[in-house]
């Protein structure tokens, strides 16, 4: 079978600590991953996270082929990061409320390959060029594989939505809306897979590969997986703690934060009538997250080499 690898860089994933993991029982592998950066001065160390995700970013825009394609031309190595950059929205008007929304994306992205290990078929900048109906139902698309009790591979095809408010519970429950939009607005992935499928892989047996469980007839079996990332702020002060306090209280808050939520998850599923799919939900706390998806992404968008904190200080 198919070793599609994935497309980010892992060198540098290991900024995001794993403090939490608590599985949901609901007849399928329903999972809650908590992540957190490190702290320095009680503050989460985005400097980290900006030079993670700033070397990924052509990663995550462009496909294969085109990285491929590039992969011999220095001229052009040199050059595609402000490519990559200048498709990225940019951040003029600061009332603008989906001001650094990309940010999550760019996340959802990283945490599918790097912790679920499922290489992505579509970023939702590829998406955004190639099915413009498409990217009202899906945040990126992503792909693994697994076996059943008798052996069988069975294709996990995974659904990324990914949401960054400033309460997290209105982050879940705008995921489940989004969720309900792509199972509900007939759009097929079939069609989107099968018409560009072989303009983003490379390999073109792999392509042939994995359109076997897509648009093959009869095909092989297939499943939907939805990968969910979830940024919030976190509620915790901590200004009369120590700079060691504050690094283990920050951590214990944020579990009890986001586990306070596992039975509004459950209430969703259930709800919402999904108990048949899987769910990978994805963590990730922040100071503000409002502001601070807002502030990363348009010093992002600027190409600026380092996190600064002067914008958001003067923010």
């Amino acid at each position: 079978m198919t070793n599609i690898r994935n497309t980010s860089y892992a060198d540098g994933f290991g900024i995001f600590n794993k403090v939490a993991e608590e599985i949901l029982d609901l007849g399928q592998d329903n999972t809650l991953r908590l992540f957190m950066l490190n702290t320095s001065n009680k503050l989460f160390n985005y400097d980290e996270l900006y030079e993670y995700i700033l070397p990924n970013v052509t990663k995550y825009v462009f496909s294969r082929k085109r990285l491929a394609d590039i992969e011999h031309d220095p001229k052009k190595q040199q050059t595609i990061i402000l490519d990559a950059l200048s498709h990225l929205r940019p951040i003029e008007n600061d009332n603008d409320k989906g001001a650094g929304g990309e940010l999550g994306e760019i996340l959802l992205y990283l945490f599918l390959e790097q912790d679920l290990k499922a290489p992505k078929l579509f970023s939702k900048v590829e998406l955004k060029t190639n099915a413009q109906d498409y990217v009202k139902g899906s945040d990126g698309i992503h792909f693994k594989f697994r076996k059943n009790a008798q052996g069988e591979q069975i294709m996990q095809l995974i659904i990324g939505e990914a949401k960054i408010r400033n309460d997290l519970k209105d982050g879940i429950e705008e995921a489940f809306k989004s969720i309900d939009a792509f199972l509900t607005s007939n759009i097929q992935d079939r069609n989107l897979l099968d018409t560009h499928l072989m303009n983003q892989i490379v390999n073109e047996k792999e392509a042939v590969e994995i359109k076997e469980y897509i648009t093959a007839i009869p095909r092989k079996k297939k499943e939907t997986v939805f990968g969910i990332f979830i940024g919030y702020s976190v509620n915790y002060d901590g200004s009369t703690d120590s700079n060691d306090e504050y690094d283990q209280n920050i951590i214990a808050e944020n579990i009890k934060q986001v586990l306070n939520m596992r039975s509004k998850i459950i209430d969703l599923i259930c709800n919402y009538s999904v108990s048949n799919y899987e769910f990978n939900f994805y963590f990730l706390p922040f100071h503000d997250a409002k502001r601070d998806r807002k502030t990363i992404m348009k010093q992002l968008t600027k190409g600026k080499p380092h996190f600064s904190w002067e914008d958001i200080r003067n923010g």
